[in-house]
């Protein structure tokens, strides 16, 4: 009977110690295999003891054949038969690594590749990242600039790690051992003794391994060296967090800067120059993936008559920008597939209902809403893996985050395999307990008494502190105002307005988002869809103030307000009315028609007063105050002002801090008008802004340049100019283009006047101070 490998003494070509491996791994003899392919025992005898060096190509295909080979193990058996037929000359490295001459970018990353190598400890590197990051490209770039640290030269070897058959590491070392110059008569069959010797050649020389495309742990650990000679470099689109001992590199995105300059090289300065605008749209929409930037470079290099501008904008559509993104035989879509073809059936599940998101970071509750699970903890583990898979990222600690490509091929493959019925179930699903959500966390800013969110199932997010309710509002802002428009689209037009009406008072704390003008534009569209015209009334004084704190619009704040106020006087909501007046008086006070302000006040003064609505009736005095002194009755606007000081804005939470606060601000610019000015400086010094307005530039704003401007006028320039340079930073941050120019000004003059030790006139400062809140 013919004996098994273990019976043949060891040594051999490569190709001969692979084909003994594969024939153990198929539990054949020679016989067998004899029978099965149609060579001779004889002549495999030869092959497995090196006397045949390397076989013909229709040998190694019958070889394949009978041992049931696939397209990788019978790629990699012909590759070492063809190595073999090649006589003298030193043995090829079994994978040769291919720099680019228009390499871009990763320099950092290079640095500290280096200092690795050229320090003292770890021996090993893992650069993982999701495909089409350029790992591989990197690692060659390492080889070629590094080369000089290993006088042994570089041994690379691809482990195929995102096929279906990665290459086990018994095969591997084969692999790596013959370029290394190993004997092939005195390769081990045991992969034990195979792996100690590989160890024993990398501790006596300074070579660089690198190991491309790693699987896992288990197939790369025998593959890594001890703690001195050679150093070995991994590529994975895994951290590989298993193996220890070895630093990890994570690669991400090319900076906006590198992306551009990669395109530049790619198609030259002639094609690129005067075309800035068209390349950073272009890198924008790769989402500056090196794959995505090589292929874009590609294709307009193959077509010359192209302006980069063409192409960006058939990759403006998103759902022609995967198609787009093919050259020859590089894809982004496949460079996704492969790693979505690795994945479980809920993993795959997962994914692809990410995509129905309508922000882009996430956390597990909602992941687990998506997919059904009633598990949170189980859903972050899932997400966990796809950030090891380089399918998902991590930016923050229990947030997740998709590529816009990644999403875009998620998105593909939801429409492919689930039906659109399924689809549009989830997604309305994830939009009403976003909103119930949402106005279970509105709540907590509301008045006692307000009512709780409508039922369904599962279970809103339901916070246990105002802290936790208002992390969860801004953190989750992109979703639930992503969900309104799926709501708008399902007719649950109550539930809007229930969550507009919950979040109107969390809103004051957050003032300046944008957010807030999409919410109650919904508002509105509900409230009339629904017929409930008070409502409509109520949402179009929430979307005036909207655009009045929120953008500085107070054209558009004042039109809504009176559209509100004529639906409000048709409904006799006094309550509304009064609203309305309010903000036309903000908005008349801000396009500089201060008489008009003064009116509108005090008809809110009196519509508050007459139902007894002590916040209302707060709010529209300190503004009527604020009009009187715009329009140049200051005394008048200071005594409204003291006789609000100490008073109740309600029961609304955090209000009466504001409020005082805002009197104070007030009192303070009354007092300047007066040219009052010590007295001024010591109420403006005197004022912190409450923890409800921490989010409010534009009230510290108007609190640095009342101060300077009172300070300038007792002398004190160099603080003054301190505080309108404060004033000027905080102004142009929120876009208040008027208000930054007059503090721009006031810095050249405290300037130059300061140097001359010069101390400015008492004189009208009504500009300068601005309008009120």
């Amino acid at each position: 009977m013919t004996s098994h490998a273990s019976d043949t003494p060891p040594g051999g070509t490569p190709f001969g110690v692979m084909l003994r491996s594969l024939r153990r791994a198929a539990r054949m003899t020679l016989e067998e295999l004899s029978g099965a392919s149609g060579v001779s025992v004889r002549a495999l005898g030869d092959m497995e003891r090196g006397r045949s060096r390397g076989p013909q190509r229709r040998t190694v295909d019958a070889l394949a054949a009978a041992l049931a080979l696939d397209g990788e193990q019978r790629e990699r058996l012909q590759r070492l038969a063809d190595a073999g037929r090649e006589r003298g000359g030193p043995s090829p490295s079994p994978y040769l690594l291919r720099t680019v001459a228009d390499f871009t970018g990763r320099e950092q990353e290079l640095a500290d590749l280096e200092a690795l190598v050229t320090g003292a400890g770890t021996r090993a590197v893992v650069l993982f990242g999701p495909g089409g990051q350029g790992k591989t490209t990197l690692a060659a770039e390492a080889a070629r600039r590094l080369a000089g640290h290993f006088p042994d030269g570089c041994v690379s070897v691809r482990l195929h790690g995102m096929s279906d058959a990665p290459l086990p590491a018994a095969e591997a070392l084969v692999l790596l051992l013959t370029a290394l110059g190993h004997p092939p008569e005195r390769i081990p069959v045991d992969p034990v003794a195979r792996e100690a010797v590989y160890r024993a050649t990398l501790g006596a020389r300074r070579a660089l391994i690198v190991l491309d495309d790693a699987a896992d742990e288990e197939r790369t650990r025998p593959l890594l060296p001890d703690a001195e000679g050679s150093f070995v470099l991994v590529t994975s689109r895994r951290p590989l967090a298993g193996l220890e001992g070895v630093r990890r590199i994570r690669l991400g995105g090319l900076s906006g800067h590198e992306s551009a300059a990669l395109l530049e090289r790619i198609l030259g300065a002639a094609r690129t120059g005067g075309q800035s605008q068209a390349i950073a749209r272009l890198t924008e929409l790769c989402g500056h993936l090196p794959l995505a930037l090589r292929i874009v470079g590609n294709r307009l290099s193959s077509r010359p008559g192209w302006p980069p501008s063409r192409l960006a904008d058939q990759l403006g559509d998103e759902e022609r920008r995967l198609n787009g993104l093919i050259a020859g035989d590089l894809a982004v879509r496949s460079a996704l597939a492969l790693s979505y073809g690795q994945l479980t059936g809920p993993h795959r599940l997962l994914l692809r209902r990410l995509a129905l998101l309508p922000g882009r970071d996430t956390g597990p509750d909602l992941a687990a809403l998506l997919t059904g699970d009633d598990d949170p903890l189980a859903v972050e583990d899932s997400l966990d893996l796809l950030v090891d898979r380089g399918l998902l990222e991590e930016p923050t600690p229990g947030r997740y985050d998709m590529h816009d490509l990644v999403r875009l091929f998620a998105r593909e493959q939801l429409h492919a395999e689930e039906t659109e019925s399924a689809v549009a179930e989830v997604r309305l699903r994830m939009a009403d307990w976003l909103l119930r959500s949402a106005s279970a966390a509105g709540r907590w800013f509301e008045a006692p008494g307000t009512p709780e969110p409508w039922p369904g199932e599962p279970a809103p997010f339901t916070p246990a502190s105002a802290e936790e309710a208002e992390e969860w509002l801004r953190a989750e802002r992109a979703h639930w105002v992503g969900a309104l428009p799926l709501m708008s689209a399902a007719g649950r037009h109550a539930e809007i307005l229930h969550t507009a009406r919950t979040l109107y008072w969390f809103s004051d704390r957050w003032e300046k988002s944008p957010e807030w003008r999409t919410l109650f534009t919904y508002g509105v569209r509900s409230a009339a869809a629904l017929g409930d015209r008070a409502a409509e009334a109520h949402q179009l004084n929430c979307l005036a103030w909207a655009h009045r704190v929120g953008a500085h619009e107070y054209a558009r704040c004042e039109e809504l307000a009176r559209r509100a106020l004529r639906l409000a006087e048709e409904t006799g909501e006094t309550a509304l009315q009064a609203w309305a007046w309010g903000y036309i008086t903000s908005a008349c006070m801000n396009l500089g028609r201060p008489a008009e302000a003064a009116e509108a006040g005090g008809k809110a003064v009196e519509l508050f007063e007459a139902i007894s609505d002590t916040t209302g009736a707060a709010i529209s005095r300190r503004m009527l105050a604020s009009a009187l002194r715009e329009a140049g009755r200051p005394e008048e606007a200071l005594a409204i002002h003291r006789s609000l000081l100490g008073g109740s804005a309600g029961d609304v939470p955090g209000l009466n801090a504001t409020s005082q606060a805002l009197i104070q601000t007030e009192m303070a610019y009354d007092l300047s008008a007066l040219h009052r000015w010590p007295e001024a400086v010591q109420v403006f010094r005197a004022i912190t802004p409450p923890p409800t307005y921490k989010d409010s530039d534009r009230f510290r704003a108007r609190l640095h340049s009342g101060l300077a401007a009172a300070l300038e006028h007792i002398g004190e320039l160099p603080e003054a100019h301190e505080h309108y340079v404060r004033a000027h930073r905080l102004f142009t941050e929120i876009g208040d283009r008027e208000s930054a120019a007059g503090t721009a000004t006031s810095i050249d003059r405290t300037r130059s006047e300061g140097k001359a030790g010069q101390q400015v006139a008492p004189g009208n400062v009504s500009g300068q101070l601005g309008a009120g809140s």
